[in-house]
């Protein structure tokens, strides 16, 4: 099933050669395996794991049926969501028209299963194991209904191909005209006691309260079951007639608390899409954030802070900023050429400023989207601002500069990438996104009239080019775009009408209008510009409060608090300007004459300075360590020394030289006989030299 991976991918030459050149190793590689196999020292005489060309095959070779990855590929090409592309598989799958099964359990059997390896890509075990059985049961009205059997594997599928699994299901029922579940009393106070008892002797993510149980078990039209997986057992309500077992089902517990619980949301933007009706029982689910929910003002959501992701904190790891506090990381979307699917990037020196917790493939917990993710690194995003000890503020955007700097307290951690998709994918709100240089300069060619035509890497490069050159026509000399000086910048957004460079922009939305106010009146009286470039201001704490909330990276003296990058930047917005060398007043500054409480601070600078100032960070995301363990490589306990079944006669650590001293041990193989000689042994070839060995079977 092998062949050039990289024919249908558009993607540049070098990358196609990349792909050409991993395709040619693999292929070297099987060759290797393959003559290593022929010698006949392993079970097998030929390599069992065969390539795969894509997911359709994968899942073709999984659980079939036979002929469904034309169909996959087609459907995907039409199609494109994966999630979407389950449904309508399974939907082909028992609509008559190219499989028959003498079964209606088949039929059911084979869709759910297929469209949940679809899901899982072909690579777990969740739709082979996780799916035990899949039943018609009788309701007391005599209707049939679907059973889904789940068991312990099906955890490998994600809270998303649980939820699915049944929403599947669904589907396929009423393609086949089978009826509802319609549980009993006894059935629905069963879950009631099963999954909080579920919950003490096994991890789960969440905790469905008395009441969601009840409004999810009342409402599913399929009916969740399982096998029993634990050895603790229910106490009251045993012996039912439709639950085969009194032991705790968990795989039951799980896709209702994993499942349908924690991914409500998405679950119900598929049914709106296929406008399914009797799944408004998860309507309760959606934008739950265990402190209440999202609000709406003038038809805009609120997105309220979320403490879901610190619920259930372990001791020993980190919680790196709380729900959406001022601090944390601030919200950038874009993607990282290190990201990859359900991945976040931040700065290298953030890592660093936190003792190395986050590393690369560190797993994350987030406020929002709401799913874990995996930390990696982007140098080109906002490092962490920091306070020294000896006063000053710096930002930090080199990892090499956090050795020699002595912090004595984190003011930002700096920006976190998160893709938009990785939003969509969770159905969750988008946040307002950081006024950031990629905003900006679509800003800038918006009024320049050049935006890029197709958003492709060629195109947008193309069309950066054509802004410079725009840009260093109409100054007469080369303009730094990324970084320029404040008089461009100034220059720039009152030329073209955009808002100010996000270079010099501030958190202004951190500080009230009267913080403005004090802040302005002690530049005004106190301030001094030196060197054309430098403000200098006395060391009062409350400016210096101020200047830490706004980020303003400065020094600090004795006596004195030096800004350098920042020092136009705030003169400008506080309604000031430079005229010989000193400080004066404009008659923007009589904006903070009739300052309101309440009013909005950053529309307030907007006015003082001339230009639009947009919020630095209008949302910043709370987040914490999740699981630094699953990162390492997963081993056997004790690592095994041979691949030879010694079995306990090795020791614990299944040593050869353990089992060697004894004089003879018992092991089970398979056994094979000689096509040539008849000779019985457990070896591929036999030491006559004839044939290969045939194995025996029902022996």
């Amino acid at each position: 099933m092998g062949g050039d991976l990289s024919g249908d991918i558009a993607v540049s030459s070098d990358m196609r050669s990349y792909f050409s050149r991993l395709q040619d190793d693999i292929e070297s590689c099987y060759s290797i395996a393959g003559e290593a196999r022929k010698k006949g020292l392993d079970p097998e005489l030929e390599v069992e794991i065969p390539q795969a060309l894509d997911i359709a095959v994968r899942v073709e070779q999984l659980v079939g049926p036979k002929g469904i990855a034309p169909k996959i590929r087609e459907t995907t090409k039409k199609i494109g969501n994966r999630e979407l592309v389950s449904l309508e598989i399974a939907r082909q799958i028992v609509n008559g028209k190219t499989y028959k099964f003498n079964k209606i359990e088949g039929a059911l059997d084979q869709a759910i299963r297929t469209g949940l390896a679809i899901l899982t890509e072909g690579v777990l075990v969740a739709p082979l194991e996780g799916i035990a059985e899949v039943k018609l049961g009788k309701n007391k009205d005599g209707t049939d209904y679907v059973a889904l059997y789940f068991s312990g594997p099906i955890r490998s599928a994600g809270g998303t191909g649980q939820a699915m699994s049944v929403l599947i299901a669904d589907v396929v029922r009423r393609e086949l005209g089978i009826g509802k579940y319609v549980p009993t009393s006894g059935e629905i106070e069963r879950y009631k006691e099963e999954i909080p008892l579920y919950k003490r002797v096994q991890h789960l993510q969440y905790t469905p309260s008395v009441d969601e149980i009840d409004k999810i078990t009342k409402g599913c039209p399929i009916c969740i079951t399982g096998e029993g997986t634990e050895k603790e057992e229910v106490t009251g309500y045993r012996d039912l007639p439709r639950v085969e077992t009194n032991r705790l089902r968990g795989g039951a517990c799980l896709v209702i608390a994993e499942g349908l619980c924690l991914k409500a949301p998405k679950l119900l933007k598929h049914v709106k899409k296929l406008k399914l009706k009797g799944w408004d029982f998860l309507d309760i689910f959606v934008n739950k954030n265990n402190g209440g929910e999202d609000k709406k003002t003038d038809g805009i959501p609120e997105i309220a802070p979320s403490i879901k992701y610190i619920g259930e904190v372990i001791a020993g790891r980190p919680v790196f900023s709380h729900p959406s506090r001022k601090g944390g990381f601030r919200l950038r979307y874009g993607r990282a050429r290190t990201g990859g699917l359900a991945s976040t990037a931040v700065s290298p020196a953030s890592m660093k400023i936190l003792d190395d917790f986050i590393a690369v493939g560190t797993q994350i917990k987030t406020e929002r989207p709401g799913k874990g993710t995996i930390g990696t690194p982007c140098s080109q995003i906002d490092g962490p601002i920091v306070l020294l000890q000896n006063g000053d503020l710096v930002q930090v955007n080199d990892v090499a500069d956090v050795e020699k700097y002595d912090v004595k307290k984190i003011i930002d951690l700096g920006e976190i990438l998160v893709p938009f998709g990785e939003f969509i994918e969770n159905n969750a709100l988008l946040p307002d996104s950081s006024y950031v240089y990629e905003w900006w300069i679509q800003d800038l060619q918006k009024s320049l009239n050049c935006l890029p035509k197709e958003y492709d890497i060629h195109c947008i490069m193309e069309n950066d080019e054509k802004t410079q050159k725009k840009i260093n026509e109409d100054f007469g000399r080369e303009v730094n775009l990324k970084e320029p000086l404040f008089l461009d910048a100034f220059e720039i957004s009152t030329r073209y009408n955009v808002p100010l460079h996000p270079y010099y922009n501030l958190f202004w939305h951190d500080i009230t209008p009267d913080d403005l106010v004090k802040l302005s009146k002690r530049v005004k009286e106190h301030g001094e510009i030196v060197d054309d470039s430098l403000l200098v201001l006395p060391r009062y704490d409350e400016i210096k409060n101020i200047l830490i909330e706004l980020g303003a990276i400065h020094k600090q003296t004795q006596e004195k608090l030096i800004l350098n990058r920042h020092s136009h930047s705030i003169i400008r917005c506080l309604g000031l300007d430079i005229e010989d060398g000193r400080i004066v007043e404009t008659e923007r500054v009589k904006l903070l004459e009739n300052v309101k409480e309440g009013q909005d601070t950053t529309s307030l600078v907007s006015g003082l300075a001339g230009i639009e100032v947009r919020k630095k960070a209008p949302f910043r995301i709370g987040t914490r360590m999740g699981r630094p363990e699953k990162a390492d490589a997963r081993k056997m306990k004790p690592p095994p020394h041979v691949l030879f079944p010694v079995g306990n006669y090795g020791g614990n650590q299944r040593l050869f030289r353990t089992a060697a001293e004894k004089s003879t041990i018992e092991f089970e193989a398979g056994r094979r006989k000689c096509s040539k000689c008849g000779k019985t042994t457990y070896r591929v070839f036999c030491t006559c030299g004839g044939g290969i060995r045939i194995p025996l079977r029902g022996e």
